[in-house]
């Protein structure tokens, strides 16, 4: 029998329409239903990560110079090196204090750790081009964990430089960053791949100074107090010339200026550079000593904005300036006793010779690997070093 077209036709238009009532009322209930559910859970709004904390609203910019030191001018947005879109760099408010000025900046709020590499470079009074990078210290930070790390890095450690096919000492590696313009950042961006390859770790910031950068903030904020439990005499620290001079240091607690500070940090011909890190990492906390008894970051802010603009000759970064304040002003809330401090020392490397005869540190991958998870370790856990 042939059924006539009239009557499947009537049959769609019938079961198209009881599809649309369906949907329809499908659509009522559920938009009731979690009407219902959100006035009694009373869900809080999704954090905005990076967004002001003074009512969503803007804060006013001011100077800032981008990293790569170019001349800076008044409320202009800083890019950023991997191109993403420029940040304004919030300026204090004047007359209102420094917590007021502290508050205008948002809170660190992302709960991921996050890491820096800090990268010193010999650059002496003059000289241009690119450098060896004779201190490197990773500083990362555990937000949800309240726990921090200092972690000192030799410059002889022998690495292979990533996608090069080619092994040198690891304080090579920002010149040979330079050299073949590593994208997001050159040499400090390099040297950032090289060590994350080496520990394991994922490092968000890099920060390269040399000897201008490390003065200039120790003349701001005074002399640093700091303990050599031992004299130390070296007949042989660099004058700045490619020549020697002789420092002395008594034994016993003091207060140094900044020229002063820079030779403690970087005399080695004592002991070794692993006595050298070590004063480097007393220095790194005796300097955050200095600024928490002098009120913390917020007491810095008003000169912060100067004081910024007068270093970026000597600086790169891809921190900008807010994030800097941000990540200070979470850093000092970490209790003294929750900062961790470790060195690659002779207990994760062996001595070697390469092939140019030079005195090199291989690295042990495992020991290295347990150093990392010993300094990362949950808060409130025994060390197991």
């Amino acid at each position: 029998m042939r059924i006539p077209q009239w009557f499947v036709l009537a049959w769609v238009v019938f079961f198209s329409a009881l599809g649309i009532v369906g949907a329809v009322f499908t659509y009522g209930f559920v938009r009731d239903r979690a009407a219902e559910l959100d006035s009694v859970l009373e869900l809080p709004n999704p954090p905005q990560l990076g967004r002001p904390a003074s009512g969503g609203q803007t804060p006013a910019a001011t100077v800032q110079t981008p990293p790569n030191g170019d001349t800076p001018t008044p409320a202009v947005a800083t890019p950023t090196p991997n191109g993403a879109a420029p940040q304004e760099t919030p300026a204090p408010a004047e007359g209102t204090g420094s917590e007021a000025q502290a508050a205008a900046y948002a809170p660190w709020d992302d709960p991921r750790r996050v890491s820096v590499l800090l990268l010193g470079i010999d650059q002496r009074a003059g000289e241009q081009g690119t450098f060896p990078t004779d201190t490197i210290i990773l500083l990362s930070l555990d937000p949800v964990g309240h726990t921090a790390a200092i972690l000192s890095i030799p410059r002889d450690l022998w690495v292979e430089y990533p996608g090069l096919g080619q092994f040198g000492r690891i304080n090579g590696v920002n010149i040979a960053g330079d050299n073949i313009n590593y994208p997001g950042g050159g040499g400090p961006a390099f040297a950032v791949r090289t060590v994350e390859k080496e520990l394991g770790v994922k490092i968000q910031y890099y920060l390269l100074i040399n000897f201008e950068v490390f003065n200039t903030f120790i003349d701001a904020i005074g002399p640093i107090e700091v303990c050599p439990p031992e004299p130390i005499d070296d007949d042989r620290y660099p004058d700045g010339s490619y020549g020697y001079t002789s420092i002395h240091f008594d034994a016993g607690c003091q207060a140094l200026d900044s020229e002063r500070l820079l030779q403690y940090a970087r005399t080695r011909h004592q002991d070794s550079d692993i006595g050298r890190a070590a004063r480097q990492q007393e220095v790194i906390l005796s300097v955050r000593d200095k600024v928490l008894s002098a009120g913390g970051v917020a007491a810095l802010l008003p000169e912060a904005p100067a004081l910024w603009e007068s270093m970026q000759d000597n600086i790169r970064t891809n921190l900008s300036f807010e994030e800097m304040v941000r990540l200070g002003l979470r850093a000092e809330k970490i209790p003294s006793e929750e900062i961790r401090q470790a060195q690659i020392s002779f207990d994760e490397v062996y001595l070697s010779t390469s092939d140019d005869g030079e005195a090199i540190l291989v690295p042990i991958a495992s020991d290295i690997r347990l150093l990392i998870e010993d300094l990362f370790r949950p808060p409130g856990t025994p060390s197991s070093r």
